[in-house]
């Protein structure tokens, strides 16, 4: 998410303007030492970064990858933070444009929105109708082809800041490697379509909205079925037709093809609402006329997991109470838009932390 103050064209960036968007950019990061490093010497880098961009000679440098378990095993990318300041510029420059094309069912990363309220808009539909389809992309990030990507930026984008977004759209990527073959491909099609956008950073959870959003609108306005709720590349899709929501599994798969995306094949599929259905770390299921919204049990595990690493470094001095305080009551926060409030007494019972 982030903030939606336009800024003017590259060629007018101020030393002003980059101060601001390295303010965002290093919001919660100030510790790391890439960020502090930018810090230190802040005027000569910004001086620099606003030369590059104004002559048009800025090119993204190479990120991190780096294998994360949590909440699954996946690649992400470290970014560095001089190109974390230009994507916070280039997204503030292009986010009207981009939000005019999001349907409102869209909740990912969009300020007023969310997860939570993602699930309140779910618990709500959950309740009034009798069938929930469940649809995911398969490798949606390693799967985002270039050339489709680059033509719905062109749609939203600025001339004056077109390069600039071609410019991450084509930076190298360092994620988890993704080949499919689509009707009409060839043996090499694959290969000769450029794929793949890095998770972290801002530039591709913004797009990866933008990406899907046909879909979105497909199903609200060609289809006629408003009662969806999407988070990132995870939709749930209410009705009281089976049928109705078959039919619209086909369509939705056809299209996705058109983008070079598939479903994903064990995580979508048709559900009664009286069964269990997993969405964003819950469980819901309809009960009369009521909803429970339960945790899923491997966030459990992993918050537990986590939560004996953090006695470990508090027991040896390398943590202090408020950022162990800090670290519980996020996970509390999340928990707690759930039925969890037994769960919740019992887990707090469990945590103690000593020197």
């Amino acid at each position: 998410m982030t903030d939606s103050t336009p800024v003017c064209r590259p060629e007018e960036v101020t030393l002003d303007t980059l101060r601001a968007m390295a303010a965002r950019a290093a919001r919660g990061k100030r510790h790391s030492p890439d960020v502090a490093r930018f810090l230190v010497d802040i005027d000569q880098e910004l001086v620099k970064l606003g030369r590059e961009i104004r002559t048009r000679e800025y090119a993204p440098q190479p990120g991190r990858p780096l294998r994360i378990r949590d909440p699954k095993p996946r690649w992400i990318t470290v970014v560095p933070f001089r190109d974390r300041v230009v994507q916070h510029l280039l997204i503030a420059a292009t986010l009207p444009a981009l939000e005019r094309r999001f349907a409102p069912q869209s909740y990912a990363c969009r300020r007023g929105f969310g997860t939570h309220r993602a699930l309140q808009r779910a618990r709500d539909w959950t309740r009034r109708r009798d069938f929930v389809l469940r649809l995911d992309i398969a490798k949606f990030f390693p799967s985002i082809d270039h050339a489709c990507l680059k033509r719905m930026l062109l749609r939203v984008t600025e001339p004056p800041w077109r390069w600039l977004s071609d410019r991450f759209v084509d930076a190298p990527y360092c994620g988890e490697r993704f080949v499919s073959w689509f009707p009409g491909d060839g043996l090499l099609t694959p290969l000769e379509h450029p794929h793949g956008l890095s998770i972290g950073s801002l530039t591709s959870q913004i797009w990866a909205n933008l990406y899907l959003s046909p879909l979105d609108h497909l199903l609200a306005s060609h289809l006629g079925i408003g009662s969806f709720v999407r988070y990132c590349d995870d939709w749930l899709i209410w009705d009281d037709d089976p049928g109705r929501l078959r039919e619209v599994l086909l369509r939705l798969e056809e299209h996705a093809a058109t983008l070079r995306l598939k479903l994903h094949p064990r995580k979508t599929r048709l559900y009664r609402t009286t069964e269990p259905v997993p969405f964003l770390g819950f469980v819901l299921q309809r009960r009369g006329s009521a909803v429970s919204v339960r945790l899923r049990p491997e966030n459990l595990r992993r918050f537990r997991k986590r939560m004996r690493k953090v006695q470990a470094l508090y027991a040896a001095g390398a943590l202090e109470a408020h950022e162990v305080r800090s670290r519980v009551q996020a996970w509390l926060a999340h928990a707690r838009h759930g039925h969890t409030r037994t769960l919740v007494r019992r887990v707090l019972s469990e945590l103690v932390f000593r020197r």
